[in-house]
């Protein structure tokens, strides 16, 4: 099981690199179509989208089996499902208000994408991932897994420096 944790941290680690690569060179002006043609979108999307979904397989393979657990509060198990829920909510939420193509990157490869400034995005800069962050913390809490926890803080952890990225282009 040990094994399947550490290929689990590699692959999130992995996926959100391949992301903030293609971020980088995107916020350089070295656009991936100079390069790929019209097929660097779809380039784009199969490698990320590779290691994304391998890496969910991989986090749901380790929910079938046995964790090293961090507490044993049902007050804390509660809390967890609760952050889990808001967590949820405030993802999909900022999701909707997104709309399905800006939400799911399928702009990441045009000019002037307008910026969302309405509702949650009035008082947070990036409530799906602020919610997909609460989300993974309640579910760890939740299932008191330390294999879960682990998970969730290296998402949190590489991700920062991708919002950092994401957020470039809008302070011009």
């Amino acid at each position: 099981m040990n094994e399947i944790f550490l290929l689990t941290l590699i692959f999130a680690f992995l996926a959100i690199l391949i992301e903030s690569a293609n971020l980088i060179l995107q916020l350089k002006g070295r656009r991936l179509t100079k390069w790929f043609g019209k097929n660097a979108f779809s380039i784009h999307m199969i490698t990320t989208g590779t290691f994304w979904v391998i890496t969910f397989c991989l986090i749901v393979y380790l929910q079938f089996g046995n964790h090293p657990l961090f507490h044993s509060s049902i007050i804390l198990k509660y809390a967890g499902l609760i952050l889990l829920i808001t967590g949820l909510i405030l993802a999909c939420w900022a999701f909707q208000l997104l709309g399905l193509k800006r939400a799911l990157c399928l702009n990441f490869f045009e000019e002037n994408v307008p910026v969302v400034k309405e509702s949650l995005y009035k008082y947070i800069k990036n409530p799906v991932d602020y919610g997909l962050w609460m989300a993974l913390v309640g579910f760890a809490v939740f299932t008191r897994s330390v294999y879960n926890l682990a998970v969730a803080v290296e998402f949190i952890i590489i991700m920062i420096p991708h919002i950092v990225l994401e957020n470039k282009p809008l302070h011009k």
